[in-house]
Formats: structure tokens, sequence, C-alpha cells
């Protein structure tokens, strides 16, 4: 600091008593305006000091911390300039710093995978990176300070609540899903920022390109929709178990079939459904699979809700994770009718079988009969009506009408034997057989018939026969006795009944009871020939019925509870209207006259029917095959004196039988009267003899009467 001396010392001289004090005065004004200057200089020194160090951020000095000598010795300025020497060189370390954290920043923005769009409170383009520039923004680099809308939508105004407004809304990140932004798809997040004082600063909208994602997701639920239908919609039954028995799902199929609802599984296990008879095999076969074991084509037997049982066949497999089983994978099919058909045609096929044999042994078994009845009616009627030989002879007839009992129901299998149908009351049929078949019994019985029970077209030996049949197996099922009960109601079937018959009127009759019933494992072999649980039982019973029944167009089943007893129902088509009453039989014939031509391979029956038509007055001639008869009736012709009537055996074995031979007699005479006859009483023929060419049809054995009212009937319907 320096300063120049100016004032009255300057021309006054020193040395003069009034110049020292002038100069004393003088100096002392001058030393105090130095001090003040001093001072002052000190305190912008210090101000100054304190401003640079509050702006460093110290507090600022006290004069007791820091007096001014010993600011001046200390420099201060130096200090401070020194100090923000310092200061400046960090603040140029922390703008590199800056500069390479903006760089880092601008490099992974730019370098994200998602497009990025940072926008202004006004919705206006602040940034955006490299991604954003390529994608929804289409390359438009000049989309900076544009409004969002118009740069990435393409629109002149806010296209209403989008992705920006609703995170404004909410103030907190929104997300949309699957925006569409031309042919691409995007997941838009919008984020918004906001600064010290909660004010809205910026908002980052992130777009996510997800177009293959979402079609992969698209094509991954449509298969998986295909697969679901498939599954649910499959007719198999597919069902998954846990290794516990648990089940994890099961389709519509499964349920429907079992009859259970899908929320029934929860507390429904595998082993819950398996047929008690099958429970042993199911297990095991479990057991197999959950152990990683190939068990191939498997079948099962599965209870349903109610209580029905269904056989399945199918295949299991396991899957495994970690080496460990995780799930049980079936699918079956219900084979249970597909099994019952095939039993109905291995009974069939069994019963065709035994028919070849039973046919041929009763038609044999008929001829005999028809040469015994024929001789023992001839020899009664010879005998004359009293006394013991014709008490026995009529015995001896009786005999031969229950053999022909035992050849019908083996005729019941032969090949090709139908019903001889004809409308008859079958509450008639049903009173007859049952008192014919408890006859001798400690059974009682209850017949108890509806009111105007509807007729029926059939063979009413036949379906004698199977009533018979199923009283004496009630009543053989009885042995301590008990009672039986039979009864018969009209009943009309729908379309897709249970019993698979056409829709339409029946009668049902129904034998009940009161045995030890059916165990459930001979339930599949009721119907099976020879299969029988009574002693000294023949199996042909059951059999011969269900035979029957089927050849009548009808049903035959049965309810069964061991200890509670059995009821066989029976389904014959009706014809919807009651039968009248059937007039009493007439035991009687009359004598007639004429020429009459037989043909037959047995000589014992030429001999006795010879005999029987003798008898009866007619002149008889006699031939053991087609081709004899045929040359007898020709030279008849050519003598002029024809046959009335013909008789023709249908069966001749190695010849010529009577269907050709009546079809070579309309050749030589088309008015020919010929009857049909044959031991196999079920013959086709017989059943519609007039479609082959003959005017009448008598099976043996036949008797006296039958033979004679029936060459009676074709004189007189040829007379008339």
């Amino acid at each position: 600091m320096s300063s120049t001396l100016a004032g009255p010392w300057a021309a006054t001289d020193p040395s003069g008593p009034h110049g020292a004090a002038q100069e004393l005065v003088r100096l002392r004004a001058e030393n105090a305006a130095l001090r003040a200057e001093r001072a002052r200089a000190f305190r912008y020194v210090r101000e100054k000091t304190d401003q640079l160090l509050g702006v460093m951020g110290t507090v600022p000095l006290r004069p007791e911390e820091l007096d001014d000598d010993t600011l001046l010795e200390l420099d201060p300025i130096g200090i401070l300039a020194g100090a923000f020497g310092q200061v400046l060189e960090h603040m140029h370390g922390t703008h590199r710093e800056l500069q390479a954290a903006h760089t880092e920043i601008e490099t992974v923005f730019d370098s994200a995978g998602v497009g990025i769009v940072v926008l202004d409170p006004s919705m206006r383009v602040v940034s955006f990176n490299r991604q954003a520039l390529a994608t929804v923004l289409g390359g438009n680099e000049a989309a900076a300070g544009r409004p969002c809308f118009e740069a990435v939508c393409g629109q002149d105004r806010p296209l209403g609540p989008c992705t920006f407004e609703q995170s404004l809304a909410l103030r907190q990140p929104f997300r949309r899903t699957g925006w569409a932004h031309g042919d691409r798809r995007y997941d838009v997040c919008s984020t918004p920022l906001f600064d010290a004082n909660g004010g809205l600063s910026r908002v980052v909208l992130t777009y996510l390109d997800i177009t293959e994602r979402q079609a992969a997701v698209e094509a991954l639920a449509e298969s998986e929709e295909r697969y679901r239908d498939l599954f649910e919609n499959a007719n198999d039954l597919i069902q998954s178990v846990a290794p516990d028995g648990s089940f994890l799902y099961a389709n519509r199929a499964w349920l429907r079939t079992l009859g259970y609802a899908r929320e029934d599984l929860a507390s429904l296990t595998v082993f819950d459904v398996i047929a008690p008879d099958c429970r042993e095999h199911c297990e095991r076969l479990f057991r197999a699979v959950i152990s990683g074991e190939e068990v191939g084509r498997i079948e099962v037997v599965f209870t349903t809700k109610e209580g029905r049982q269904v056989l399945l066949e199918g295949t299991a497999n396991c899957r495994f994770q970690d080496g460990r089983p995780v799930a049980t994978r079936a699918i079956f099919r219900d084979i249970t009718e597909r099994r019952r058909m095939e039993a109905e045609v291995a009974r069939a096929e069994q019963l065709e079988s035994l028919g070849l044999l039973a046919g041929g042994i009763a038609h044999d078994f008929n001829n005999l009969l028809t040469a015994i009845l024929g001789n023992v009616s001839l020899a009664r009627l010879r005998s004359g009506p009293d006394g013991a030989v014709a008490a026995n002879l009529q015995e001896a007839e009786k005999a031969v009408a229950r053999a022909q009992d035992l050849a019908r129901q083996l005729l019941t299998f032969s090949r090709g034997g139908a019903p001889v149908r004809k409308e008859t009351s079958v509450g008639e049929i049903i009173a007859e057989s049952a008192r014919f078949a408890l006859s001798g019994s400690r059974t009682g019985s209850l017949l108890d018939l509806e009111p105007g029970l509807w007729s029926a077209e059939v063979d009413a030996a036949q379906i004698g026969q199977v009533l018979q049949n199923l009283v004496l197996n009630a009543d053989q099922s009885m042995p301590a006795g008990g009672h039986i009960r039979v009864e018969a109601i009209n009943e009309e079937l729908p379309a897709g009944n249970a019993f698979l018959l056409p829709p339409g009127p029946y009668v049902r009759v129904s034998v009940a009871d009161q045995g030890m019933g059916i165990r459930p494992e001979d339930a599949g072999r009721v119907f099976d020939p020879y299969f029988t649980t009574k002693p000294g039982g023949s199996g042909l019973g059951l059999t011969t019925a269900y035979s029957i029944v089927q050849r009548h167009g009808g049903h035959l089943s049965f309810e069964s509870q061991p200890g509670f007893g059995t009821v066989f129902h029976v389904h014959l088509p009706a014809t919807g209207r009651t039968a009248s009453p059937a007039p009493p039989c007439a035991e009687v014939f009359t004598r007639g006259g004429g020429r009459v031509l037989l043909m037959d391979d047995e000589e014992m029956i030429r001999l006795a029917a010879g005999d029987m038509l003798e008898f009866l007055g007619y002149r008889v001639e006699t031939a053991p095959g087609g081709a004899q008869a045929l040359d007898k009736y020709r030279e008849a012709l050519a003598e002029g004196d024809p046959f009335d009537a013909v008789i023709l055996d249908l069966t001749v074995p190695g010849g010529m039988g009577g269907t050709q031979t009546v079809e070579r007699l309309r050749e030589l005479d088309p008015g020919v009267r010929a009857v049909a006859s044959t031991g196999y009483s079920h013959d086709p023929v017989m059943a519609d003899h007039r479609a082959y060419g003959f005017r009448a049809a008598v099976p043996k054995p036949y008797r006296m009467d039958a033979l004679a009212s029936i060459l009676e009937a074709l004189l007189a319907e040829e007379r008339a």
C-alpha cells in the first residue's frame, strides 16, 4: 500500500511552532485516514474470503478465529486461489466423468432392445433411441420437438386415453400389451418422471416388439386348443392319474362313460372306479406302469357311478421327472358292447354248429317217430276203442308226443329253421306252458296277465317251449320250493331302447323266482350251451329259449341279485291288438277217397304212412325218391289215372328231395296237389310252403287226424 503527503505541510515551514503543530495535526489526520483505509481493506479481504468460503461450503471465518495480522500472514487470497485451482481441477475431473457417463448412457440408450421415446409434459418428443427411430418413428430423425401422436401415431391430434395419458392419470407406470403399429405388435410401458417439487418433468415410453412372441403365443394357444379339442372330443376315454391314484384330469368321454361330473374327480381315485373283480389285475398293472414297465395293450374293468361295469381296452404309460414317476396316462376304449356282440356271435356260431347236429338227429328221430306213431295209431284204431291194448297204445301215442317235444327242442338249433308263425294269444301259451311245466312240482305259481294282452305272430310251439324252459329253470332254482310269478303286460318300446329292438308294440313276459339268484361271475354264461349250475341240468334250456326268442325278433334278458332270486324278461313283437280266444280243437277225422303218391326215403315211413292212408280210404303208391316219384306220376298221367295228391319228403339224402321234385311235377302237371313233409319241422319250406309250389305241409311225425284233415282240405279245395 502507498500514500502521498499533501496539504498545508507542503507550503508551511516545519521548523516554526505553528508549523510543527499543524504538521502534527496533519499527520494525525493522515494516520487516521490510513488506518481507516487499512480497515476497509481488511474488511474487503475478509468479506470476499467469506464469500469464497461460502461458495466452497465452508463456514465464514470469525474475527476471533483470524485477526487482521494473521489474515495477512496466511495470505487467504493465495490459499483461496490454490483452493479454487483444486476445485477447478476437481470440476474438470467430474465433467470428464459426467461426459463418460453420458456417453455410456447414450450407448446403453441406443443399444437397448426396446424403442425408447422421451416426452415432455406437453407430449412433445424430447429424445429417442435408435430402436425407436427404426421402429415406431419410421426413421424420421426430425421427430424431436414434434408431438408424439404425430411423430409416432401419424395423427394430427391425440387418439384418446393412450399410454402416456394413462400413466399421467395414475402418476405411475402404465403398461399396454399388444398395441398395434402397422403390422407389428408392441408392449408399451409409460413411466412418468417427476422433479424435486413433484411436478412432471418427463415421460419415458418404451416399445417392446412382441410380434413374433405374440405370434408364437397365438400359435401355441391354437395348438393347445387343437389338442384340447382332440382331447375333450375324443371318443376314447383319456385319463391322467398321479402315482398315489388321484385323478389329474379326465376327458369328457371318460366322464360320460363312467357317469361322473368333472367336480367328482377331486375326491375320486382310480382305485374307486376299478371293478372289485378286476382290482388285483388293475393294481398290478398300475404298479407296473409307474415302475416304467411296458405293459402293451391292456384290459380293465371299471365301475360306473351307477354301479354298471364297463370293459375297457387301451394303453397306459407313465411320465417321469428326475427319475421319479409324475403321472400315468391312459387311453381306453369302451369295448363292453363289442365284447357282448362277440359273445353273441360266438354263441350264435355255437348254436349253428349244434344246430347242424341237432337237426340231423331230430330229422332221423322224427322219421322214427313217424313210423312209430303211424303204426301205433293204426294199431289203436284197429284194436277198437276198448280194452287194455287200446289203452296201452294210447299211452304210447302220448309218449311219442313227448318225444316229439324233445325233437322240437333239438330242431330249434337247426340251421335255416324258421318259426311257423301265426297270430296267437300269448296269454293262452303262457297259461298252458306254466301249467305243463309245473305239473307235479311243489312250487307254487302266480299268473298275472294284463287284461287285453296283445296277440303276437309267433310259432306257438316254440314260444310255449321258451316259457316251459323258463318256468322249469325257475322251478329248478328253488329245490326247497317257493313261488314263481309269471307276469305279462303290453309294452310300447321307444326308438333307441335298451334292448336294441325296433320301436313298436311288444308283449313282455316276466318269470320271477325266489331262488338264490345268479352269481355275477356266471352272468355272462347264462345262455351258453351246456352251461348249468344245477345238478342234473342239461344246460340247453335257456340256450334254446334264447335262440327261439331271437328268431322271433324279440329279446331275452334277466335281472338277478344273489340271494334274492332272478327275473327273466321276454320281449316278443306284438300285433298291438287283442287276440280272440282259440276255438276248441276237435279230435275227429274223416275218411277220403282218391289216389295218393307218397315219396319218402325211409321204408318204415312208406309202410306206416301207406297203411294210414289206406286206412283213411285212399289208394296209395310209394316212391323212395324224387326220380321214382316223377316216373310214377308221369305214368299215372299217361294212363289217365292221375294222382289226386302227392306227399313229398323234403329231405332225401343222395337223391332228389321234395322241393326239387315238386318243381318237376309242376312242369308235368301245373295243377299238382303236393304236400310237403319233413322231420325238419322248422324247415323254411314248411313255414312258407306255397312259395315253393306246395299246397299244404305236414311235419313229421304226423298223427292220423293231421294227415286226414290235410288231405280232406286239399281235395275239398280242388272240388270247390
